[in-house]
C-alpha cells in the first residue's frame, strides 16, 4: 500500500464503513464511498480507484455485474475488486474470479484481516 492510494467501498453497513475508515486512513489511504454498484461503475470510469471493495448483493448493480462492466473497459480492467460476502463458498469464490474479481473477505472482518488482504492487493 502506498500513501494517496483510493480505495472505493461500496457498503452501507456502519461497522464495515467505520473498519474500512479506521484501516485506509491509518496507512494515509483515500476512502471513497458509494451506495450501489451503479454509482461505483461511474465513479471508477471518472477517476479509476486503486481498488473497489463492494458487498456481494449491492444495490442496481451487485458485485457480478460490476466486476463484469469494469474489466470491459481498458481504463477500469486492473482495479482490483474485493467483494464483501457472509459466505464465501468455493463455488461462489470461484464464481467471482473468473468475473475478474480479485478474492472475497467473509464478513465480520477485523481491522487485521483488512489491513492483511489490502496488502495483498494494492501494489
Amino acid at each position: 500500500m502506498k500513501e494517496g492510494q483510493t480505495i472505493l467501498l461500496v457498503d452501507t453497513d456502519k461497522r464495515n464503513q467505520e473498519v474500512f475508515r479506521t484501516v485506509v486512513e491509518g496507512a494515509g489511504l483515500r476512502l471513497i464511498l458509494a451506495d450501489d454498484g451503479q454509482e461505483a461503475v461511474d465513479e471508477a470510469g471518472k477517476s479509476p480507484p486503486d481498488l473497489i471493495a463492494i458487498r456481494r448483493n449491492a444495490p442496481i448493480l451487485d458485485a457480478l455485474a460490476v466486476s463484469v462492466l469494469l474489466k470491459q473497459s481498458d481504463r477500469t480492467k486492473a482495479i482490483p475488486i474485493l467483494v464483501i460476502c457472509r459466505e464465501d463458498s468455493r463455488e461462489e469464490t470461484e464464481r467471482y474470479r473468473d468475473a475478474g474479481c480479485a478474492g472475497c473477505i467473509r464478513e465480520p472482518f477485523t481491522e487485521k484481516e483488512l489491513q492483511e488482504r489490502l496488502k495483498g492487493l494494492l501494489p
